[in-house]
């Protein structure tokens, strides 16, 4: 089977394996936001993802207390916006405007420190980006400092796959000596009493967390079937 899905900055993510790969996937990066003129980190989720937060907050299955939330229309999308208050370690608690975009094609949402409702639906408003199909895109400049973009995919059968591009900032982290070569890539264990693997291709460097309970001999001849490919969007 074989899906694509969009990263962040509209590149183009492919996964080829015998499996179910139905599920849709979360997108994150860091994107030069114009109204505060600095990168800060974005997430696209499958659409609507802003009630199933709001449906766990209010259960109080997480420390999260809303005080207030109302929706805007931006960009032709609806974009929801919460003032919440959350306990940290320390004691006290840290307040935080949250917001997320919701379209045809998926959610586009962030966080700003603070109860500053307008500054957040200026950030939304000014950011360029677009809502596909298979997904959100961001126009504005997604950075790969401080963060590379990530895409992760729950694969029925397999596990957790979290996907970078394979560039430079990426590489470095993957081991020196030649993994176990398969036909798409290489495999690599990365910790002798955790079943995590590692899996770089041409183009992506694949960190795999199989589901518990997974036979490690289903577990290896799904990954050694795997294949990923990450194609950069074209530059306008």
């Amino acid at each position: 089977m074989r899906a694509e899905h969009y990263a962040l900055d509209g590149s183009t993510v492919a996964f080829d394996l015998d499996a179910d790969l139905g599920s849709g996937v979360t997108a994150t990066g860091w994107a030069i936001a114009p109204a505060i003129s600095r990168a800060h980190p974005f997430r696209t989720s499958p659409p609507g993802y802003t009630a199933i937060v709001e449906k766990v907050a209010r259960s109080r299955a997480v420390p999260a207390n809303i005080e207030s939330l109302e929706e805007f229309s931006v960009h032709g999308g609806a974009l929801r916006v919460a003032h919440v208050e959350m306990p940290v370690s320390t004691g006290g608690t840290r307040k935080l405007t949250v917001g997320g975009w919701e379209g045809r094609g998926g959610c586009l949402s962030t966080s700003l420190a603070g109860w500053v409702r307008d500054r957040l639906v200026e950030v939304f408003d000014t950011l360029r980006f677009t809502d596909r199909d298979r997904g959100i895109t961001v126009e504005s400049p997604v950075v790969s400092q401080p963060r590379e973009p990530l895409v992760v995919k729950e694969v029925s059968g397999l596990g957790l796959l979290s996907v970078r591009p394979a560039i430079s900032s990426v590489l470095q982290r993957v081991p020196r000596a030649t993994g176990a070569r398969t036909p798409r890539g290489e495999l690599f264990r990365l910790n002798a009493e955790r079943r995590d693997l590692l899996y770089v291709s041409g183009s992506a460097v694949v960190a795999i967390s199989p589901m518990p309970g997974l036979p490690s001999d289903r577990m290896m001849a799904l990954a050694q079937s795997l294949g990923v490919e990450w194609t950069p969007a074209r530059q306008p």
